[in-house]
């Protein structure tokens, strides 16, 4: 009984540490290098002009990359490439929009940051 206890008290421990980190690393799939993206401009306090340019960046970026998604998908090696392409210039103009102090930062809070090591 008291080894049924345990087990079941790691097990939800476990549950809330996984949720945790998922939770912060930027909700579900489809979102983290958005969510990412808008999270770094509120860590540098980017002002809500900046982050309506970025907004509209980042959706013209998934306009480019959702069909590279697909066919990475089924195989294509070189759309994978051309999304991490799209990705940095995505990033670059990001980064133009800000002023020069906070341009380190949010290179450094947007860095490698995807689900497979690199990118988003």
């Amino acid at each position: 009984m008291k080894k049924m206890i345990r087990m079941a008290v790691m097990t939800a421990a476990m549950f809330v540490a996984v949720t945790s980190v998922a939770q912060a690393q930027g909700g579900g799939r489809g979102r983290g290098g958005a969510a990412r993206v808008m999270a770094a401009l509120d860590s540098v306090k980017a002002t809500d002009a900046i982050k309506a340019k970025a907004d509209s960046i980042i959706k013209a970026t998934q306009a480019v990359t959702a069909p590279l998604m697909e066919a990475a998908r089924g195989g294509d090696a070189d759309a994978r490439t051309k999304m991490t392409e799209a990705n940095t210039k995505q990033n670059e103009a990001i980064k133009a929009l800000l002023p020069e102090a906070d341009r380190a930062t949010f290179e450094r809070l947007t860095a490698g940051g995807g689900r497979r090591g690199g990118g988003f």
